[in-house]
């Protein structure tokens, strides 16, 4: 399955000898971009919902299964994809995938209905699957442990570089030459990111990594020793908690709000989502250093990232009247901390899972935000269909959806918080 370059050494993996030592940073840099190229992708309908509303004359709930649609298929293929870079490697998914989002752009492109333009996110969705944690698999295999961790939120600090793509040079696409050119450019952007990583992507020092096709009994084993392990279960619900108001905001309702109920332009609306990019950027400097130095408070900063995001909106939605703002930019700020604070997650699953099971532990763990994303969005969605409106009162009793969800995942947080200890305690 793996065969070795007698030329190269590894001893441990991320300190090869005899190798250029820019190589780990090359060839991260090239998985790097193909994820920013696939969140650009994600988050491109994001400040189209108004447009594909009049595109597609459809009402608040359908509008919502265009997101809700997408990021299931991208949650339920977290982890087959998880079991096949185990298998066949993170180029081969990062290619397949770039293609995958390309196809799927293009039938958003030139479709007239929604049936469709839905089916062509549910493609997006399902080529976006295979980006992440493809890359998180290349950050282990080149670098030395002690660096994954900033790795990693640097990783996700580009990704949040890929929704700026989308807030503003393809938004101003979008409003300028319409429809048809920013999706169909898209398409294009995603085709040469597949060609560039089949290029010239190497997945790990000294080793060449050759198709093995699982056996049922391998898929069997590895899901059971992932799935049992409380560190699996507790980065999971970590990842669960965290993210989802983010994309919530960000993906589909963000926009809607801002222009429908609160009365700003619709370039305004995408400016206001620059200001979770950047300060995304910042906490994930922060959580980077904060999780390589404290690796023991892991739980603890998850607490307060969410504590933080449920005040933020419990402020907002309580406050009578239109909503300032201050308190707009506030909110906007606290929910920055929701993709950093997702990676927590990825840190429970390095510290205990080896490396040759780790694919399928990214896999179930990086589905958790994205399931919880989409039961938030869809809820949302019903929520407004029912008052039958974009008014801002109906806006925030629909956006009073997500507590239960936030709830759900403390509660779980804190069960497999204990588990992880006692597993610790035992030594095992």
């Amino acid at each position: 399955m793996i065969s070795t370059n007698a030329s190269l050494t590894t001893g441990h993996r991320g300190n090869p000898r005899n190798w250029n030592r820019f190589a780990p940073t090359t060839y991260w840099a090239l998985g790097a971009f193909a994820y920013i190229c696939a969140v650009t992708n994600r988050t491109s309908f994001g400040v189209a919902g108004i447009e594909a509303t009049h595109r597609f004359h459809i009402g608040p709930t359908v509008l919502s299964l265009f997101t809700v649609l997408q990021l299931l298929v991208y949650a339920f293929a977290q982890l087959p994809v998880g079991l096949a870079i185990d298998h066949f490697g993170p180029r081969r998914m990062i290619t397949g995938g770039a293609i995958l989002m390309a196809l799927g752009q293009l039938l958003l492109a030139t479709s007239h209905s929604a049936v469709p333009a839905i089916l062509g996110r549910a493609i997006v969705g399902l080529g976006d699957a295979m980006s992440f944690i493809s890359v998180l698999r290349l950050t282990t295999s080149w670098f030395p442990a002690r660096r994954v961790p900033l790795m990693t939120q640097i990783t996700g600090l580009l990704g949040w570089f890929g929704q700026i793509l989308s807030a503003i040079p393809f938004a101003a696409l979008l409003h300028l030459r319409g429809w048809n050119t920013a999706f169909n450019s898209l398409a294009i952007v995603s085709l040469s990111s597949a060609a560039i990583t089949l290029l010239f992507l190497r997945e790990s020092p000294g080793k060449n990594v050759h198709l093995s096709w699982p056996t049922k009994k391998s898929i069997s084993e590895n899901l059971r020793a992932v799935w049992s392990h409380p560190a699996m279960r507790l980065g999971f619900w970590s990842h669960w908690t965290t993210p989802f108001s983010a994309s919530v905001f960000t993906l589909i309702w963000g926009v809607p709000f801002l222009v429908k109920a609160e009365g700003y332009t619709k370039y305004a609306a995408s400016m206001f989502l620059t200001i979770i990019v950047i300060f995304g950027a910042l906490g994930g400097l922060t959580l980077a250093y904060l999780t390589s130095r404290h690796p023991m408070h892991l739980t603890k900063m998850t607490y307060s990232i969410t504590a933080a995001q449920a005040l933020a909106w419990s402020l907002t939605l309580f406050w009578p009247g239109r909503i300032p703002t201050t308190l707009i930019v506030i909110l906007l700020i606290t929910l920055s901390a929701g993709g950093p604070g997702s990676l927590i997650g990825f840190a429970h699953a390095r510290r205990w899972i080896p490396i040759e099971r780790i694919g399928t532990a990214d896999g179930f763990i990086n589905g958790a935000g994205f399931l919880a994303a989409l039961v938030a969005m869809f809820g949302v969605g019903v929520v407004l269909q029912l008052q039958g409106s974009y008014s801002l009162n109906a806006f925030k009793l629909a956006f009073a959806v997500q507590f239960p969800i936030w709830a759900i995942g403390i509660v779980q947080i804190a069960r497999y918080s204990r588990k992880v200890g006692e597993h610790e305690w035992q030594g095992s």
